[in-house]
């Protein structure tokens, strides 16, 4: 594989001249706040969580510091922050490199990586609170190899704690050795004592793309299923999808979708996944490929062993960019970021057959400042998108549809 683009190269080879006046900047200027500034104000991104007493945990990284702060009244105000890392670090939060959160009863589990150099290597770090996201044990490292780690995905189901990453140990195995070797690999773990110990780490797939977000759900069983962005040869970047058959032990790999993408640069641009009451699996992604451009989601009638295909999402003149799933029983809610020249918008869509039908999109949110990717997320109730923009601040919005 020819060597990875520069930022600059890769986002030329993405885009054509027309849709890079579509796209403003995701993260959010911080040139106003001093170095060792940790206000929320002075981030670019926040990921929330709520807990079991209906709290919600907000974190994010700015000055060099990963914060958590609590909110008792559903997001409008926020108690006094807590720092995970007691002095400031080189936190990785630049493209879609952000801390996440789980919430297992009064644990609350925040993820993140550190930048180990300039060749874009990671440590993943996993900080843990016992008393609700209000103070939080030294965060450790979690990888059994040093070499690199990021873009971490989390969650919690049945009480196990399940963690999946982009990790380079293959790839740095393979330089060793003189051997080519295309990206670097999906890697996961998973704990059963609340994150003590974990009790299995393991390269899942070889071969994923190299920089973009990894997505995570379950099953109604509790089983994971995970999506990325692979590199099937000779070197396309198309999404893949992995759905365990058991607790333990995943399925073969399955191709989301024969975008045919052939580029050697890093999207920055992960997927989204849900699974409906049904067992049905609704995914969202990004591609330039040369079967089809844009956003687009797919259903799987089958648990993700095969797709059905793609329907394109958004307005296309708009650059519909990083799309985010929710699902609760059979209703489903899909948001994602366009930008007209002037504004950047959230818009939303929803179903309420599984996935099978959805709504006109409309705009849930909009900013005409830099802002951060939208998420979405359930207080057990209702929807909410999570967004945090330069101008507004971080926002937590109801969504039409709920309970």
């Amino acid at each position: 594989m020819r060597r990875r683009l520069p930022v600059l190269a890769a986002v030329l080879a993405l885009l054509s001249a027309p849709a890079l006046a579509q796209h403003k900047p995701a993260a959010a200027p911080r040139a106003e706040c001093p170095a060792e500034e940790t206000a929320l104000k002075c981030a670019a991104s926040a990921t929330p969580a709520f807990t079991a007493d209906g709290a919600v945990v907000l974190a994010w990284s700015a000055g060099g510091r990963v914060m958590v702060a609590r909110s008792t009244d559903g997001g409008a105000t926020l108690a006094a922050p807590v720092a995970i890392n007691p002095a400031p670090e080189a936190i990785d939060d630049a493209g879609e490199a952000r801390p996440v959160v789980a919430v297992d009863g009064p644990r609350v589990f925040v993820a993140y990586a550190l930048r180990q150099d300039k060749a874009y290597s990671g440590r993943l770090m996993l900080a843990r609170s016992l008393d609700g996201g209000r103070s939080f044990e030294p965060a450790r490292a979690i990888a059994d190899d040093p070499t690199s780690q990021r873009f971490a995905a989390m969650g919690i189901s049945g009480g196990r704690l399940t963690l999946a990453w982009i990790d380079k140990r293959g790839l740095a195995a393979a330089k060793r050795k003189g051997e080519a070797y295309f990206g670097a690999a999906l890697t996961v773990a998973w704990s059963d004592d609340g994150g003590r110990t974990f009790a299995h780490q393991a390269i899942a797939e070889h071969h994923s793309c190299e920089c973009c977000r990894v997505a995570m759900t379950f099953d109604a069983q509790g089983r994971p299923l995970l999506m990325w962005r692979h590199i099937f040869a000779p070197n396309v970047r198309d999404h893949a999808l992995i759905a365990f058959t058991d607790r333990d032990h995943a399925g073969p790999l399955v191709r989301v979708a024969e975008d045919d993408w052939r580029i050697d640069a890093c999207p920055h641009h992960g997927p989204a996944l849900a699974v409906a009451a049904d067992g049905s699996v609704s995914a969202a992604w990004y591609t330039a490929g040369n079967r089809r451009q844009g956003l687009f989601l797919a259903r799987s009638v089958e648990g993700g062993k095969a797709f059905a295909a793609p329907r394109p999402i958004g307005n296309a003149d708009n650059g519909p960019s990083h799309p985010q799933l929710l699902a609760e029983g059979t209703r489903l809610w899909l948001a994602w970021k366009e930008f007209d020249g002037d504004r950047s918008t959230v818009m939303m869509q929803s179903s309420a057959d599984n996935g099978q039908t959805w709504t006109t999109p409309t705009i849930a949110a909009e900013t005409k400042d830099a802002s951060d990717h939208p998420l979405l997320i359930s207080d057990g109730k209702r929807p909410l998108l999570s967004w945090l923009s330069r101008a507004e601040g971080w926002r937590l919005i109801a969504l039409a549809g709920g309970k």
